[in-house]
């Protein structure tokens, strides 16, 4: 059994799951990096203190595979950090309902994979389950799977950490609000997938919308990085921590959902 503590790190090709893998790195940890693309953590391979693996958090096979390796090569496992996300912006009701259901497998229930998979592992060491959901769950708007999956992620962790605390594993919420990576600054210029859709006009106003709307406050993936340690390891283990919150984004999830509705109508019809 390797003596460093041990973290899995979903999604570590880049942005925040880089800059998490490299937070843990230097606190001491062994750090298993994985991603769905292995190509992007080529740079980690042969690098002390890291172990890099291909994992498609959507195939539950594939989280039971890398807790053998896991198991077999490392003998422990302290924190999993479910990190892994997707958001595509296309009408939900005429999106093809597989890839929206793949989205939910990837921002959702992934989270559920790895800890069941690691399960074992996690009860031995006490651990931590880390999951990084959006300050975007606490509000619904049109056209995207996003929001509502990671809202869902929150009920899910909520159910697993209540169940854990059984064996004394814990599993924490991150609710960052905007991040300076690919994922938002893309925010600027959306398109609508669907060929024909319905939603043709209302799709460009909320598509002019986002752009406008696009936070200049940013936290870099660094600060994220650093609570999800802090996270990890602190030994009040609090429900949920966050970052960057934007004070509009928390007014608006507090209006009642009818007068929503009308506000977001006024935006889709102009």
């Amino acid at each position: 059994m390797i003596s460093k503590s041990v973290v899995m790190v979903t999604g570590a090709g880049g942005g925040i799951g880089r800059a998490i893998c490299k937070q843990f790195h230097t606190r001491g940890y062994h750090v298993v990096a994985t991603d769905y693309d292995p190509s992007v953590l080529s740079d980690l391979v042969g690098k002390d203190g890291y172990t890099i693996a291909k994992l498609d958090v959507s195939k539950a096979e594939d989280a039971q595979q890398i807790a053998g390796e896991i198991t077999e090569e490392l003998g422990r496992l302290d924190v999993i950090v479910n990190n892994a996300g997707i958001d595509v912006f296309s009408p939900v009701t005429e999106t093809p309902p597989e890839k929206t259901v793949q989205g939910f497998m990837i921002n959702t229930f992934a989270a559920l994979f790895t800890t069941q998979a690691c399960l074992d592992l996690l009860i031995a060491s006490k651990g931590t389950v880390v999951n990084i959901s959006s300050e975007s769950a606490a509000r619904m708007t049109p056209f995207q799977f996003y929001q509502p999956s990671k809202r869902a992620l929150e009920a899910l962790s909520e159910t697993m950490r209540r169940e854990l605390i059984v064996h004394d594993v814990h599993v924490a919420i991150i609710r960052p609000g905007p991040v300076e990576t690919p994922f938002i600054s893309g925010h600027g210029n959306i398109t609508n997938p669907i060929e024909n859709s319905r939603y043709k006009e209302s799709f460009e106003r909320f598509s002019a919308r986002v752009a406008i709307d696009t936070p200049k406050k940013k936290c870099k993936p660094e600060e994220v990085a650093a609570l999800v340690y802090h996270a990890a390891t602190d030994p009040k283990r609090k429900v949920m921590y966050t970052i960057n919150l934007i004070l509009k984004l928390e007014i608006m999830s507090r209006l009642p959902a009818k007068l929503l509705d009308k506000l977001i109508l006024k935006i889709l019809r102009g």
